[in-house]
Formats: structure tokens, C-alpha cells, sequence
């Protein structure tokens, strides 16, 4: 069985699509569990409506808010298969989703999956696909799992969960962790559909992700000793380090605190250069 982790938090204005994606799967054996983290819409009431027509669905309620590590912890902690997925209450996934994947899974004889993705907007339009990945490696610096993903209950027990203090990057750090131990294969195929709508919490602390990303990527070179890839995560960091730069700086009105930080990558960059000859 199948066991599929959906997280909720004010979530009913796509919830019920989230649902329906999932409850119309052409892989039947699987049980979704709903953990509701404080929700103060009308997310509960739209699930208990699917419980009545699914057996297969169950409502966690956290007592205070959790966050999302905390609350997928929870979720698994009350699941009986043997395959472990989640996903959000934004999100779609095709109907062939689970099918499709654990198919590969025992196929291929691995112990995650994860597949291409489509994005779309708020209104359901395609807005583009996530990249092709030829090498699995660039996890290490890259997250290309994702939202689309199959994994074995065994990897969640020896990794003990998603790390509660990751937040805004446990899934990433999920991933690195089990990429040390545990065989991985990709599905070029289109399983999922991410949405983007400006409220999704990734998007509206991208800064923070970006820092918190920054500093897995840092830790993991602990575990590094591939130079070419040690190479790729510093170019990474120094890009992200970059792009908050830049959206800092454009955050600014004030006319003389954008010349003086000009000013001073001008500086930088002049250092930059000498050092090098």
C-alpha cells in the first residue's frame, strides 16, 4: 500500500482539486492521510466532505500549528504502507501518478522515484515543465525531486523523518540524506503539476529559502569528496548569494543607497580582478 501525506494550512481554495487528483488515481491501494496544521478557513470541512465519501482518508488535527516538517512527521508516524509520497494542498497530481512510479520503483529495483513535473498558474494553465535530469548527481547541489516522488517506508525510518529544525528545506535536506545511502532513478515523464500563485510559502519567503538553502548546501560539502561537485555547490551558493543580493537592491528606493552599494560591488569586483592576475 501506498501511503500519501497531505499536509493542509488554509488550503481550501485548491484543496479540493488537490484531493479530487489524488482520490482518482488508477493505482487504488493507498490510504491519504490529511494532517490540518491550525487551518482557520474552511480546509476541515472540505476534508471531513471527502471522508464521508472515502474510507481511505484520514484527519489529523495538530493541537498548535507544527510547520511542515513537523507536521509530514506526524502524517507518516500515522501511516501503514509500505511506499511513502506527499504532497500539497496546491498541487495536482496526474492520474497515473502513483501507478507509474511504483512500477518504476520495483522495476528498476530502487528505492526512490521521482518524475518531471508541469508548473502552473493559479487558474490551472500550464506555464511551463521542470528540467530533463541526465545526472542524478546534480541533487548536490540542485533540488530535482521536487513535488513528484515515490520512496520506500525504510528510508523515512532510517533517516527519522524530515529534520524539524530544515524548515523551508526539509525536503532538500530529505533528499541529500537519503541520496548517501539510497538508489535513486528518475521518470522523465510527467507525473505532477506544481502551481505557483504568489501565496505559496516557498514563494513568498523565497529570500529565506534561498539563505536556508545556502546553508545546507554549505553542510553538504562535509560529505563531498568529488572536486568537479564540490565545485558545482560553491558556483551554487555564490549565484544565491547573488540573487539576494540583487533582490535586496531592488528593494531599495532610496537613489543614494543604491549608488553606494553599486559603488561598492564596482570595489569587489576590481578586487576580484586584481587578485587574480
Amino acid at each position: 500500500m501506498i501511503s500519501i501525506v497531505l499536509p493542509v494550512y488554509n488550503g481550501e481554495k485548491f484543496l479540493r482539486e488537490s484531493i479530487e487528483s489524488i482520490l482518482t488515481q488508477t493505482y487504488r491501494d493507498f490510504e491519504l492521510v490529511i494532517v490540518n496544521d491550525c487551518s482557520t478557513d474552511d480546509s476541515v470541512k472540505i476534508v471531513n466532505e471527502y471522508m464521508k465519501k472515502d474510507s481511505r482518508i484520514k484527519l489529523i488535527n495538530n493541537d498548535k500549528n507544527q510547520k511542515l516538517p513537523n507536521s509530514l512527521n506526524i502524517g507518516f508516524s500515522n501511516c501503514k504502507g509500505d511506499y511513502y509520497t506527499w504532497t500539497s494542498d496546491d498541487n495536482i497530481m496526474l492520474s497515473n501518478a502513483l501507478e507509474i512510479m511504483i512500477s518504476t520503483l520495483k522495476n528498476k529495483d530502487v528505492d526512490l522515484v521521482f518524475s518531471r513535473c508541469d508548473t502552473i498558474d493559479s487558474k490551472g494553465k500550464v506555464t511551463g515543465k521542470t528540467p530533463i535530469w541526465r545526472d542524478l548527481d546534480d541533487i548536490y547541489y540542485k533540488n530535482i525531486v521536487l513535488a513528484s516522488f515515490l520512496y520506500k517506508k525504510e528510508i523515512h525510518e532510517k533517516l527519522n523523518g524530515y529534520d524539524t529544525n530544515k524548515f523551508l528545506v526539509e525536503d532538500y535536506d530529505f533528499w541529500l540524506r537519503a541520496y548517501r545511502s539510497f538508489k535513486f532513478a528518475y521518470i522523465p515523464e510527467v507525473l505532477y503539476k506544481i502551481r505557483y500563485h504568489g501565496n505559496n510559502l516557498g514563494f513568498k519567503r523565497l529570500e529565506d529559502v534561498k539563505l536556508r538553502n545556502i546553508m545546507l548546501l554549505k553542510e553538504n560539502l562535509n560529505y563531498i569528496s568529488d572536486k568537479d561537485i564540490e565545485d558545482k555547490i560553491n558556483k551554487e551558493i555564490s549565484n544565491s548569494y547573488f540573487e539576494i543580493s540583487n533582490a535586496y537592491y531592488l528593494k531599495i528606493n532610496k537613489e543614494k543607497e543604491k549608488k553606494d552599494i553599486l559603488k561598492k560591488r564596482i570595489k569587489d569586483n576590481i578586487k576580484k580582478l586584481i587578485r587574480k592576475r
